[in-house]
């Protein structure tokens, strides 16, 4: 791969957990696009917490520089309130919807993650980043962090259409930094429509390789029988899989033979035990087995509302698996209109019939999956991605 001309150009980014183990959509768009600009040529850093985990936020990686796969990452201790009961409250009060004074919000912000060191680090080493790139929206360390130096901060914010990306000091956050990078023309909107800006931002996303995937190595490997609906990722309520759990065993009750499901990610999944024969639960697979878990797929669904890109969708798409997707979210909803690579379901019959009818007509399921592919090559490779995210920067690389 051609080194990129030298430049003065030296990103930081900054996103509170980082790693190859780390499992999120924003952390994996973060670590990715670092690595991709290393391989070209780029100096590239990544400035993030201790913490691997994002439901207690607790130290586990040692503090200090390191080198990942030819990107630089220094760590800083991660601090956290949660189990405070004033945090408790506003959380729960945001998710409910209710309006809140801006020192409430900040409650939420400085009790979530932040990282005084990671902050220090930011203020006495002003000069040595050229762009400062946060991500996502939510956390402390993308609010603390990018009010340091805003004139050289931009967010890549991986909005979902939620209480917290209402509040005051988010949207006022979003307005102050350098600029705005978004995974979608789904997010973009949802940015217009919640700052009342016509133009946020570009659309920048993510590239991809395809996976090679194997399903003979999956068959050997899990006792799983014939055709099968997939889902990978967090296995949460926020990423609808207790719907789709609920929505399969629906389907399988009066259609038995026509298909299993089968769940892969972190997380924790309810199967209830008269439906364990039909719904596999596999837990945390490594990469080259979530890729043959894509190529032995019938489908893929992508029950979710939350998404600003949906790594996993595109990823099932090079595969050239066709995908049944959530219609209430716009940027999933969007991607299937614009690849014509599936179909989408508002309730559970239309669930039902969608995922009927691509299990039986595997003609129009083949050609659905081949377009996705080619929708996945086409709009999010890496040169493309990589221009788009220079151009968006105001890199110079010509």
């Amino acid at each position: 791969m051609p080194v990129a001309p030298a430049t003065d150009f030296h990103p930081a980014f900054v996103v509170p957990r980082y790693g190859e183990e780390v499992i999120g959509g924003a952390e994996s768009l973060a670590r990715l696009t670092a690595e991709e600009l290393s391989l070209r040529g780029y100096r590239v850093s990544v400035l993030t917490t201790r913490a691997m985990d994002h439901h207690a936020w607790k130290n586990h990686y040692p503090a200090g520089e390191s080198v990942q796969n030819g990107v630089k990452v220094t760590r800083f201790s991660a601090e956290t309130r949660l189990g405070n009961p004033a945090l408790d409250r506003v959380t729960r009060s945001i998710s409910e919807g209710v309006r809140l004074s801006e020192d409430e919000q900040a409650v939420w912000l400085e009790g979530v993650v932040t990282s005084e060191g990671l902050f220090r680090h930011i203020r006495e080493n002003s000069g040595k980043y050229s762009h400062l790139i946060f991500l996502p929206y939510l956390f402390g360390t993308t609010y603390f962090g990018s009010r340091i130096i805003p004139e050289r901060s931009y967010i890549i914010p991986c909005l979902h259409d939620e209480p917290f990306a209402h509040q005051l000091l988010i949207t006022r956050m979003l307005t102050s930094v350098r600029g705005l990078i978004f995974n979608s023309p789904g997010e973009r909107r949802l940015a217009s429509r919640l700052l009342g800006i016509d133009d946020p931002g570009p659309v920048v996303g993510m590239g991809f390789y395809p996976g090679g995937g194997d399903p003979n190595a999956f068959w050997d490997r899990y006792p799983v029988r014939g055709d099968f609906l997939l889902y990978a990722g967090r296995r949460e309520a926020g990423k609808n899989t207790p719907l789709l759990v609920d929505y399969f065993r629906r389907f399988a009750a009066s259609r038995p033979a026509a298909a299993s499901l089968v769940l892969i990610g972190a997380g924790d999944v309810r199967v209830p035990p008269d439906s364990s024969h039909l719904i596999f639960d596999l837990g945390t697979v490594t990469e080259q087995e979530k890729w043959d878990g894509y190529a032995a797929a019938r489908v893929f669904c992508q029950p979710s509302v939350n998404e600003s890109l949906s790594i996993v969708l595109l990823e099932a798409w090079l595969a050239s698996r066709p995908a049944l997707v959530n219609r209430d979210c716009e940027v999933t909803r969007e991607h299937v209109r614009a690849s014509g690579g599936g179909l989408t379901f508002g309730d559970y019959p239309e669930f039902a019939e969608a995922l009927l009818a691509l299990l039986e007509d595997r003609e129009r399921a083949e050609r659905l999956g081949e377009a996705g592919r080619r929708y996945v090559e086409e709009e999010y490779n890496w040169d493309s991605v990589i221009k788009r995210l220079l151009d968006a920067l105001g890199v110079d690389d010509s």
